[in-house]
């Protein structure tokens, strides 16, 4: 930032009175808050992320955190979520880009401690909680998948904000009690697939916030294990690799759920990088694809079945595959990396995705590096 911009915010800032300096106390406190260690410890990763660079004078957490020009107005898009979802459809995008926003929101608070903008976000989601939001009275699948792919973004937003001043104990009893009754929706979709994967980590995060451990369970077994079972000694996943030239997409997609539930894990000292389910591992599903993007031949036989392909690519061909290394994979390979930065395995993952230093990936929880990233 150039010096007379970076004193113009300062000077501005401290008019507004609105967010703290890195020197200032946090706005976050884990005072009665059930498990604010749930996915990363929100107050630490806060302070490490506001404390200096020795190298460049700045903030640690401004290489990593979202921009705060890239952060999306809440406003504009409460109106379409509100309504979302209930007409099935593409009206779940709605309910997705809400979740995102939110989620930009948090994370710049995260760094900013901004206790406006928390402000804001909480009394958004309280708005949706007091209008039942996304909820209808016989649910399909696909009103359950528009709950479920929102989650993602939704929860870990929710887990930094609801541990600022702005989420008042009246505020978190009631948004609480809407994210639980949109989870009796997301069970509505059979969940054998890479949604099942999502919606066992979002059962998993919510779980430790409500300090429901069962709940916590269900998300590990019908998630992350069921996936596991379900893997075939190949490390391809069979309702994921039958996707025609999306098959090597939807397993990228569906190995992120899995490391997104596993970091949720590991925040409570689970090791579900390291769990095997009749010998088969994670690591397994990451091999497969690195192997398969090199050598399409590997996955044709499974791709040729081309159930549900995607839209824009409806025929099957041989040796055609989309390419699997999007900002999805770009957000499972900050978290794998990070993890293990001097694995075998995470450098051939380095060989074949460019990560970058932000990333944004809602099959992670959102604005990934910006919790993850070693500082």
């Amino acid at each position: 930032m150039p010096p007379l911009r970076q004193l113009l915010l300062g000077l501005a800032t401290l008019a507004a009175g609105c967010a703290a300096g890195p020197s200032e106390p946090t706005i976050f406190s884990p005072a009665g808050i059930t498990h604010p260690e749930a996915l990363f410890d929100v107050t630490t990763r806060s302070a490490q992320i506001r404390s200096y660079s020795a190298g460049t004078g700045a903030m640690k957490g401004t290489r990593y955190c979202l921009r705060e020009s890239d952060a999306p107005a809440l406003a504009p898009l409460v109106g379409p979520s509100l309504a979302a979802v209930k007409a099935g459809g593409d009206s779940n995008n709605a309910a997705r880009d809400m979740a995102r926003a939110l989620n930009a929101t948090a994370f710049r608070v995260l760094l900013e401690n901004d206790a406006e903008a928390a402000r804001q976000a909480v009394a958004v989601l309280r708005q949706h909680a007091d209008a039942n939001a996304w909820i209808v009275a016989k649910p399909s699948w696909t009103n359950a998948a528009g709950v479920i792919n929102a989650f993602p973004a939704l929860l870990p937003a929710w887990q930094v904000l609801r541990q600022t001043p702005a989420a008042t104990p009246d505020d978190k009893a009631a948004i609480e009690a809407w994210l639980t009754r949109l989870t009796a929706q997301a069970d509505e979709h059979p969940g054998d697939n890479n949604l099942g994967t999502a919606r066992g980590a979002a059962d998993m995060l919510l779980g430790l916030m409500l300090g429901d451990p069962a709940r916590y369970q269900r998300g590990v077994q019908t998630g992350f294990i069921a996936q596991l079972q379900a893997m075939r000694p190949d490390g391809s996943f069979p309702l994921e690799t039958d996707r025609g030239l999306g098959a090597l997409q939807n397993q990228s997609r569906n190995i992120a759920f899995l490391l997104y539930s596993a970091e949720i894990a590991a925040s409570q000292g689970e090791n579900l990088y390291g769990t095997k389910v009749d010998g088969k591992s994670v690591d397994d599903a990451i091999r497969f694809l690195l192997a398969a993007a090199d050598d399409n031949a590997l996955v044709d036989g499974y791709a040729a079945t081309n159930r549900n392909p995607p839209k824009t690519e409806p025929a099957f061909r041989p040796g055609a595959q989309l390419d699997p290394f999007d900002s999805t994979s770009r957000g499972w390979a900050v978290l794998y990396t990070e993890h293990f930065p001097r694995s075998e395995l995470s450098d051939e993952i380095r060989a074949h995705i460019k990560i970058g230093s932000r990333v944004n990936a809602d099959a992670v929880g959102g604005n990934v590096t910006c919790y993850a990233k070693r500082l």
